[in-house]
């Protein structure tokens, strides 16, 4: 036996160790073993293990923890276009259009891989459906970031602002449920996994790949936790939630108590033999902030107070596994802000503006295009400025009917507004004063804001006429916006990864060649939302890039073995 090395992979944190490479694996006493090894099983792993059992494999997945990762704490949104969900609720979308309005928003893929992404999107949205996620076809017209309990297909884009570019259409496919459905979504996949024969192995963080003398990944080596543990281990993992307001100032401090636990435990090393490949599929980075550093350090000062997407286990070691085998990285410095302005949806009739008092962006814009202009002003700072009437409107839109004010759909804004600094100022020269800002420039601002709203026109960013109202009414209101307002709730998630053939999903090097064996899904690769994202985008990627690799591992497999 001997360690594989190479020069080329960046330094690693503590989460995995450098391949062993194997003499004769046929000969290795092994402990167990499966046609495919899924790494992770959250999204992309449950559906690359669904697809390889319908295509008659054996498959073992293994996780650090009970599963379910990033996925299962989303919102449970599936981008897809020509559905039958949207023609029930008389829409006629197509393919071609969705391609179109991804393709202007950009993505890092060929368009022949942009092409096939849209094409079969209804056909995944029938698969999911026919493994028990459950899609109705309740329709939100108004653009919004989340929709309230009940409605389950919306504009999660912007595809109402550019009608020109491709004809809108709600895409956004919420998976039945109230809340945050993403549990929903998991939990559906999850127990079609089961009754079909996958093995879950949780509770089993993966250590290292294990290979042949030639470089082919044959397997993995995992600390399997003993079963007495798995309570306090589960107990630790939900530590870290994204869905608790203020959770990630404290989350260093728990991946480490429960890294110190996973090493305190006995060491029970399990060698998994992967007949015809392995699937790294456990998510991103965003609770590694070695890879902020390392990839967006200006991100790393704000991560504690930004709402971390995602689970504990996206901790980038399923990267750090493809990158030990010799893996690209790409689009590592590709990153997801989100600030929401709404709900309330009254509030996008404001005016954002940064620490000149200057205008940023359409406030009506997606969010996540909202966060990325304010993580881009000077301190990230950013406020909506409000009349009097929009600002009360507003405020009756969070509290009232009384279930939006303790909910998740109006709490989180409510919050912000009590307590994450709004500030009042009888005109608009006293608000700049409040906020330290131009005054002079402020009211330039609203003024030339207020011409072009009345005339239902809003030339310079595009707003929709029907968001736009002129701010006349003292007294004057900000609501803080800012990226380091804790009560802001900003939302963020990396979105590079491994470099991958994209006929395949197969994991390549830098040059190009592809590592035999290996293959990536999900957030641990560079996919179709590496380069811009909206809502339901990156969950619609695991579904496709999670089947693309069962069917290429299984395909190559039986191409490798044929005389």
């Amino acid at each position: 036996m001997n360690e594989a090395t190479s020069p080329s992979i960046p330094a690693f944190t503590a989460n995995v160790q450098m391949p062993l490479a194997l003499e004769t694996p046929e000969a290795e006493n092994w402990d167990q073993e499966a046609d495919l090894i899924i790494v992770g099983f959250g999204g992309a792993g449950a559906v690359a293990a669904l697809q390889a059992r319908e295509m008659g494999a054996s498959v073992i997945a293994v996780d650090r923890f009970a599963g379910g990762g990033a996925t299962a704490n989303s919102g449970g949104v599936i981008y897809a276009g020509g559905t039958r969900i949207q023609a029930e609720a008389g829409f006629d979308d197509t393919a071609e259009e969705m391609f179109k309005y991804i393709a202007y928003e950009g993505s890092p893929v060929k368009e022949a891989t942009l092409r096939h992404f849209c094409e079969t999107s209804g056909e995944n949205i029938d698969w999911l459906m026919s493994h028990g996620v459950q899609f109705d076809s309740s329709h939100y017209p108004a653009r919004i970031a989340y929709p309230p309990d009940g409605y389950h297909l919306y504009y999660t884009g912007m595809e109402k602002f550019h009608p020109d570019v491709a004809r809108p259409a709600p895409r956004g496919h919420r998976t039945v449920g109230k809340g945050p459905s993403g549990k929903n979504y998991f939990a559906a996949l999850k127990q079609s996994a089961l009754q079909k024969g996958v093995t879950v192995i949780p509770h089993a963080p993966a250590r290292r790949l294990l290979t042949d003398k030639q470089g082919r990944v044959v397997g993995i080596e995992v600390q399997k936790l003993p079963e007495s543990s798995h309570g306090q281990h589960d107990a630790l993992y939900k530590r870290v939630d994204p869905m608790k307001p203020f959770n990630s100032a404290k989350a260093e401090g728990y991946i480490a108590d429960t890294a110190e636990f996973e090493a305190s435990v006995p060491q029970e090393l399990l060698r998994i033999r992967a007949r015809k490949g392995v699937i790294l599929a456990s998510g991103g980075y965003n609770y590694n902030l070695d890879f902020y550093g390392r990839y967006r350090p200006d991100i790393t000062a704000a991560a504690r107070v930004l709402v971390r997407g995602g689970a504990m286990g996206c901790d980038g070691s399923g990267i750090e596994l493809g990158t030990s085998a010799g893996g690209g990285l790409g689009y590592m410095d590709s990153v997801f802000i989100t600030k929401a302005i709404s709900p309330p949806e009254e509030f996008v009739k404001g005016v954002l503006v940064n620490s000149k008092g200057k205008r940023l962006i359409n406030e009506d814009a997606y969010l996540g295009h909202v966060g990325l202009k304010v993580l881009a002003q000077e301190g990230g700072n950013a406020w909506v400025i409000l009349d009097s009437s929009t600002f009360w409107r507003g405020f009756r839109q969070m509290v009232w009917p009384l279930s939006n004010a303790i909910s998740w759909w109006g709490m989180p804004a409510l919050m912000n507004l009590l307590f994450g600094g709004t500030r009042r100022g009888r005109t608009l020269t006293a608000l700049a004063g409040k906020l330290g800002i131009n005054a002079g420039q402020l009211c330039n601002t609203i003024n030339h804001y207020n011409a072009q709203a009345s005339a239902g026109n809003d030339q310079e960013f595009g707003k929709q006429a029907s968001n736009l109202a002129p701010m006349v009414r003292p007294p004057y209101y900000a609501f803080n916006l800012s990226l380091l307002n804790k009560y802001g709730f900003s939302g963020s998630m990396p979105y590079g990864g491994l470099t991958v053939e994209e006929d395949t999903g197969a994991v390549t090097r830098a040059d190009g060649s592809v590592i035999d064996g290996l293959y990536a899904a999900g957030r641990t690769a560079v996919g179709i939302c590496s380069g811009a994202n909206f809502s339901g985008l990156s969950i619609a990627d695991t579904v496709f890039s999670g089947r693309r690799a069962a069917r290429a591992a299984l395909n190559q497999a039986q191409r490798v073995a044929a005389p």
